[in-house]
């Protein structure tokens, strides 16, 4: 379990600033100071499943537990949603500022290799079948050149899942 996962049960609670700031773009970085202050208030260790756990059997008593959590510090959780609000703000701008390039050139190169492999082993064949016209590109190129684009592409995602919360943590 995530600290954003406790977004929804906090709401539920009526703790929905608690929840907006866990289940915003700062939840995982902001977890450990929420979950310190809710897990002293429900008397549990402060890690996402013991709250969480706390929350779904705690009933009434853990609801107005976690309010007041919320009504004791609401300055400082305000704060906090404040933050994630405008760091979203900042993640918008930019990709706006960006223009369309920025995100578009990964799509266009996925395309374009989907088309060199449908030219090659869809369209050539039948050119060839039914004009004696080779339109057909090498088999070895065009498997170079997808199994190129997929390790960019598709590596570069998985490095980024494996690799970008150990980055992130030692920042």
């Amino acid at each position: 379990m995530r600290w954003q996962d406790l977004a929804s049960p906090l709401a539920q609670a009526g703790a929905t600033v608690l929840g907006t700031i866990i289940g915003g773009p700062l939840g995982a970085s902001v977890g450990g100071l929420v979950g310190q202050a809710l897990g002293t208030a429900l008397g549990v260790p402060a890690t996402p499943e013991a709250i969480g756990t706390a929350l779904a059997t705690g009933g009434d008593d853990a609801a107005q537990r976690v309010q007041a959590v919320e009504t004791a510090r609401a300055d400082e959780w305000a704060a906090l949603a404040e933050q994630g609000a405008r760091l979203m703000q900042t993640l918008a701008d930019k990709e706006v500022s960006e223009g369309w390039f920025a995100w578009a050139w990964r799509p266009a190169l996925s395309w374009l290799v989907t088309a060199i492999i449908a030219q090659t082993f869809l369209v050539a064949p039948w050119a060839r079948a039914i004009a004696h016209f080779d339109v057909s590109a090498p088999y070895d190129q065009v498997m170079g050149i997808a199994a190129i684009w997929l390790t960019i592409y598709g590596g570069g995602h998985t490095l980024k899942a494996v690799l970008g919360p150990r980055l992130g943590a030692a920042k």
